[in-house]
């Protein structure tokens, strides 16, 4: 999914005006909690590592192979789940001698004994479950009235959460559930201004406020740690996306969908929208042209074939009463999944909802989302991309369907962990063999990817010098897994990568984005198919009974290569050519074709377009009414927390001036160090190279540990160590700092 909104990661300069004098000591940063630490690794298993790897939102393949985009933004992609999510989240086995140290000393949360009642009249209670993973408790309703389904997770947490999500499988590729997304923040019945979402910016203390469209459902989340602006975010958005004005105006669809522009009758014809503008953009990519190649051949006979976000050569297809219709079957409480979480009183979140959910009637809706057969034969596919060279370099990858049947929450936790043995690291087995095979210059992809209905599991490689070296790739894989399932792991990779994975599913760590909306993430990847919404946050049982089939030497990754992989004939082998003149050709194509059609239009018909775009571009430039702007809610300094959260923090100098920084709080039991050593010291023309000097420290191994033993013993022992630099302008309290007084380290985080 990508932000409506640009979404600036963290980054650091590599330069400095000027040398950086060696008079800051090394530094240790540590976090910590007073009880004893535990020494566990945790990692991401089934649909919820696809929620803990899509924080961070920063794909290695954005956009490619099932298409997920979202609202607006300057700096968007279509980014695919697939080649993304399992590429931030990788993370492989066990040798039960090895992993005492996550094995037993895994600190499980419990849910508070003390609740609110789970009752109201406009609801039937469905389950109630306490999820003691994450110490929270979980009940599904079901609105007596429509039947549409809410999950409201009670937990100790000021970081509130909403969500509405709907089941939006697309029939074709015009794109409608990516364009509507967009639509529907773009004024509605109580908040008719033209963009509710850009003044809830300006206005909210939200902590996330998005949109995001994956190949078979919508979602809409927000959230906030301000009760009062938790509520009005609530507001605004079921408003929206139950009474958009969208709807009931053409010229919402030909803003954000497409429409014809002419400024001057004499004007060449030409297509704009915010949608058809951003798909081009995302299928100028090479990487994204693969993934539509590979998703298209890989479900000919279902959803995830066609694309939701748009294909450009299909967006201006869609009219406006589709648009319409689309909105009206699926946009309907039947068809809902409503979603709380926090620390809010559970009766004044149902009753909220219910002030909207029951202006509608129970409706039939079908949005089932189909199963792909499983093909008899493998395929193979070549196609073009643009190349800006008559030498432009090849792809080439191997894709499998994994399944055609619903696996077992055990299974989808035991493909994360052999994910993260084949392709986790630079280390990992697969991934390693791609890049020593010198066949190509970057690995793509990141093998199991569980994020649909349908698993599917990809490697390959893109940078490769000729079509020959690609028709390799195939075999390099196939070989390498054929070795493996008659091979195994070595237990040291294996208690490596399942400490990795454990890990990661205790610590919960998302960054700076809300707990509550990984539930919901993790939530969906079984509610949104109609089963348990809660069997996609558990993992205790299923990873007590992997460690248990591995502790007996049961082949269990070897099995699921055998028979999901090396027994499947539904893989699919990619080449991608590229092609110096293919982006000429098809601009080529399309200018033609925009003026074969306004050559067939009449003159009357050419100032209609004239006209349209002149009250397109006047209602995009006019001011809203003040009215209107009044209705949308708003913050008063006495709804603002007037005391202010503390850090704890002491500071002590330790031996030869090293300064040492200790937090006190509460963090799972697990304890955090940061170091920074003082990059001044090194002249300036050394630091473009610190970049790849971060890599080598623990991509190249060391004096005692190759790469392979370093990577083990690194996700055996730990939850992961990184590096990262951090060069600014120091700070000095309200003054304009010094452009030569520079602040620079090098972090390593464990």
């Amino acid at each position: 999914p990508q932000s409506r909104r640009p979404t600036r990661a963290c980054t650091s300069t590599t330069g400095s005006p000027s040398p950086l004098p060696s008079t800051y000591p090394i530094a240790m940063f540590t976090l910590r909690r007073k009880r004893p630490m535990r020494v566990a690794s945790f990692g991401a298993v089934g649909s919820f590592a696809v929620s803990l790897a899509f924080v961070t939102y920063v794909a290695s393949r954005s956009a490619s192979r099932l298409g997920i985009s979202t609202m607006r933004s300057a700096s968007s992609q279509h980014t695919s789940p697939i080649r993304a999510f399992a590429a931030r989240s990788r993370g492989g086995s066990i040798a039960p001698k090895a992993h005492k140290a996550a094995g037993s000393t895994a600190a499980v949360n419990t849910a508070p004994a003390t609740r609110e009642s789970a009752e109201h009249d406009a609801y039937d209670v469905v389950k109630i479950d306490d999820i003691n993973e994450y110490g929270a408790r979980a009940t599904l309703f079901r609105h007596k009235k429509t039947g549409a389904e809410v999950l409201s997770v009670e937990k100790d947490d000021e970081n509130k959460v909403f969500g509405i999500v709907f089941r939006t499988p697309p029939t074709d590729s015009t794109g409608i559930p990516h364009i509507l997304e967009h639509s529907v923040l773009c004024g509605s019945r109580k908040y008719p201004i033209k963009e509710p979402f850009t003044e809830l910016m300006k206005s909210s203390l939200n902590t996330f406020l998005n949109a995001f469209t994956y190949p078979d459902r919508t979602c809409y989340p927000v959230a906030s740690q301000n009760l009062k602006d938790f509520y009005n975010l609530v507001n605004v958005y079921l408003d929206a996306v139950f009474f958009p004005r969208a709807v009931s105006d053409p010229q919402v669809l030909a803003q954000e969908g497409w429409h014809y522009e002419l400024d001057k009758e004499d004007d060449a014809l030409t297509r704009k929208g915010v949608v058809y503008n951003e798909m081009k953009g995302v299928y100028s990519q090479p990487d994204n042209i693969m993934g539509k190649v590979e998703m298209e051949t890989l479900f000919p006979d279902n959803t995830y074939g066609v694309d939701s976000g748009g294909d450009p050569k299909v967006i201006p297809s869609l009219t406006f009463n589709q648009f319409k219709d689309f909105h009206s079957s699926k946009y309907h409480p039947s068809n809902a999944r409503v979603y709380f979480y926090g620390d809010d009183p559970v009766q004044e979140r149902l009753e909220l909802l219910d002030s909207y959910l029951s202006e509608f009637e129970k409706k039939n809706v079908d949005t089932k989302v189909e199963w792909q057969p499983l093909w008899k034969e493998p395929k193979t596919i070549k196609a073009s991309f643009p190349s800006n060279s008559e030498e432009g370099k090849y792809m080439a990858s191997v894709n499998w369907v994994v399944h055609e049947e619903p696996l077992s929450s055990e299974e989808k936790l035991a493909t994360s962990v052999l994910s993260h043995l084949l392709m986790g690291n630079s280390a990992a087995i697969l991934r390693k063999t791609l890049t020593d095979s010198g066949l190509g210059e970057q690995v793509l992809g990141g093998a199991f990817d569980d994020t649909l209905q349908q698993m599917v599991f990809s490697a390959g490689l893109k940078g490769m010098k000729s079509e020959e070296d690609s028709l390799k790739v195939e075999k390099l894989v196939t070989d390498t897994l054929e070795r493996l399932s008659k091979e195994g792991f070595p237990d040291e990779a294996v208690a490596a990568s399942i400490n990795t994975i454990e890990f990661r599913l205790r610590e919960f760590n998302t960054g700076g984005y809300p707990k509550g909306l990984m539930f919901m993430l993790g939530a969906l990847g079984e509610w949104i198919y109609d089963r348990d919404p809660v069997d996609g946050l558990r993992f205790e049982k299923d990873l007590q009974s992997l460690k248990d089939k591995l502790a007996n030497k049961e082949p269990v990754f070897e099995n699921i290569i055998k028979k999901y992989l090396l027994e499947n004939n539904h893989r699919l082998a990619v080449t991608m050519v590229p092609d110096a003149q293919l982006e000429e050709k098809e601009t080529e194509k399309e200018t033609k074709e925009l003026e074969s059609i306004k050559s067939k239009l009449s003159s009357g018909d050419v100032t209609k377009i004239v006209q349209e775009t002149k009250t397109l571009k006047d209602a995009q430039a006019a001011e809203d009414s003040p009215e209107n702007m009044a209705k949308m809610p708003k913050l008063t300094l006495e709804d603002l927390d007037k005391k202010q959260k503390e850090i704890p923090i002491q500071v002590e100098t330790v031996s030869e001036g090293t300064k040492l920084l200790t937090h006190d709080l509460s963090t799972s039991g697990i304890m955090y160090m940061d170091i920074g050593l003082d990059m001044r010291v090194l002249p300036v023309d050394d630091l473009p190279l610190i970049p790849l000097f971060e890599r080598m420290l623990t991509e190249a191994g060391t004096k005692n540990r190759d790469n392979v033993a370093l990577s083990q013993y690194i996700g055996t022992h730990t939850g992961g160590v990184g590096v990262s630099h951090f060069i600014s302008q120091k700070v000095d309290g309200n003054k304009v700092s010094d452009p030569n007084s520079v602040v620079g380290y090098l972090t390593l985080r464990a």
